[in-house]
């Protein structure tokens, strides 16, 4: 590609957002119908964060003793939550940049989910654009998938099931449940699919509780009891006796077949 451009004499680079994405002309933030302003205050604020954000690192290494250090023992799904929110400011700007339809909220939106090097962070900005459900986003989730950090894909996986496009988002996810690297983001690609609906998505997940992973195997029946059929119950219930090697696999199985056992009860009753 570089050898290619050479020959194309001198080539000038955007360095402002690309204008299909709907940044703002500089200079400008023009309101949506109905929408008030916001205080300026406020928004100088959020956008000198975002601009320093980079900087705006914790140093974990000296945390004994300090709030820091409490709240990375909390196991509590909140207290995850609020661990990732702490330690990486992207995370709170993405949120406050989703609140507001402001050309220049929304530019900043986009470049944490494209250029953020932080991945929880990105991950988080690329949830929050994709509940704009605008279709002139759909790029910036495909840029996603392809990148380098799993955790990065992972957020553009679950910002395509919340993005309210099926039809746009189905194929993507098709084609992560099969080729993505990671098993993990295949079984999350495919229960995507199986919540919209696609048969091939509950089939992929029936296929993974035989994984030799036990992370796999759990995580799939996981999606399986809460997306599956009274025929998964079958399924899961007949995976819990010979399932001696991890008891994570088994609370799942376990837990999962008792969720699918109102639809199986149900089948039984109709024969």
């Amino acid at each position: 590609m570089l050898a290619a451009l050479s020959g194309c004499g001198e080539v000038s680079i955007r360095t402002d957002m690309p204008s299909a994405y709907g940044a703002p002309a500089p200079g400008t933030s023009p309101l949506a119908p109905g929408e008030t302003r916001l205080d300026p205050a406020i928004s100088n604020a959020l956008i000198r964060l975002a601009e320093d954000r980079r900087s705006l690192r914790r140093d974990l290494t000296k945390i004994e003793g300090t709030p820091v250090a409490d709240i990375l023992t909390v196991g509590s799904p909140i207290g995850y939550s609020l661990r990732n929110r702490f330690l990486n400011v992207g995370i709170p700007l993405g949120e406050a940049f989703a609140a507001s339809t402001d050309p220049a909220f929304r530019a900043q939106l986009l470049e944490l989910s494209r250029w953020d090097r932080d991945g929880e962070s990105r991950a988080s900005a690329l949830i929050a654009l994709a509940k704009t459900h605008d279709l002139k986003y759909l790029q910036v989730f495909n840029e996603a998938l392809i990148h380098l950090d799993p955790g990065v894909r992972f957020g553009a996986l679950e910002a395509l099931v919340v993005f309210e496009h099926p039809r746009e988002a189905m194929p993507l996810l098709a084609a992560a449940s099969e080729r993505d690297t990671e098993p993990l983001l295949r079984v999350y690609a495919s229960a995507g699919l199986a919540r919209m609906g696609d048969p091939a998505g509950l089939h992929r997940l029936r296929g993974f509780v035989n994984n030799p992973s036990w992370v796999v195997k759990a995580m799939a029946a996981k999606y399986l009891g809460e997306l599956g059929t009274a025929e998964d119950y079958d399924l899961l219930r007949s995976r819990i006796p010979g399932e001696v090697g991890n008891d994570f696999v088994v609370a799942e199985f376990c837990v999962s077949a008792l969720k699918l056992w109102p639809l199986k009860k149900a089948s039984n009753d109709r024969k």
